[in-house]
């Protein structure tokens, strides 16, 4: 699907510019009215940094992922998608992207209170809480997507019943997606590495740069690859509807009983 529509790769890169763009108007904030300090000095400031950090990640990732993942519900419907549609239909699902946004930057903040607050209890538990939340808000974006709901238990419920039917395949295409990537993003930190440690003048700024864009378009690359596979999936979790060149295929088939 990727490969038919290259030009989804907009809607993750718009996230990416927007998001490094909130922070760096953040950090100028904090810079001009000297708050850098506070940040390491007083907890409250501290708190509602990391509270505000996440909203703006968790909003701006969920709008933009909802996007993708409504183009990729018109592209298994036979349509021509656009990254148009796509904004659009995530426009539409303000309400529940915010209400998610804001769920998880809340629990986000609290699992750092309690990571910071009591030691190693609080690291167990809040990798513990991490795992579960993951599994269980795995298919919030599709949901998000395609149900035309802001109840935060409907779209929990949603995702957690698609994930057990398909939690082994949601796995397996979550590594293999990060297979896929990991290496191209592995070449453009070596070129930036080898830039920073062993190049100078335009010859450094040259390979650096080259390393960073191949950092992005994996970034980018790896953010579609696996909404689309989560889009697929879903589908197959609620509808038992096999999409992309497995439309025509029995999962039996693919891994036959030995």
């Amino acid at each position: 699907m990727f490969r038919a529509n290259p030009r989804l790769a907009v809607l993750p890169l718009c996230s990416l510019l927007l998001v490094g763009s909130g922070f760096a108007v953040a950090a100028g904030i904090a810079l001009h009215y000297g708050l850098v300090a506070s940040l390491f000095t007083n907890d409250l400031i501290k708190y509602a940094a990391i509270f505000i950090g996440l909203a703006l990640t968790s909003s701006l990732g969920a709008f933009f992922n909802v996007a993708v993942a409504h183009c990729a519900f018109q592209y298994f419907d036979g349509e021509d998608p656009t990254v148009r549609d796509g904004l659009q239909s995530a426009w539409r699902s303000r309400r529940a992207i915010a209400i998610w946004a804001l769920t998880s930057a809340t629990l986000g903040t609290v699992l750092y209170v309690l990571d910071e607050k009591f030691g190693f209890l609080g690291s167990a538990a809040r990798l513990v809480f991490d795992l579960a939340w993951g599994l269980l808000t795995f298919f919030v974006v599709p949901v998000i997507a395609v149900e035309d709901t802001a109840d935060l238990r409907t779209i929990l419920r949603e995702s957690g019943d698609a994930f057990k039917q398909t939690w082994g395949e949601s796995v397996s295409a979550s590594l293999g997606v990060s297979l896929v990537v990991l290496p191209i993003a592995v070449v453009g930190i070596v070129l930036l590495g080898a830039a920073y440690l062993g190049l100078h003048g335009p010859a450094a700024w040259l390979l650096g740069g080259l390393g960073l864009l191949i950092v992005v378009a994996a970034i980018i690359a790896g953010q579609v690859l696996g909404m689309v596979a989560r889009t697929a999936l879903y589908e197959y979790a609620t509808d038992d509807r096999r999409v992309g060149p497995f439309a025509t295929r029995d999962p039996d088939s693919v891994f036959p009983d030995s």
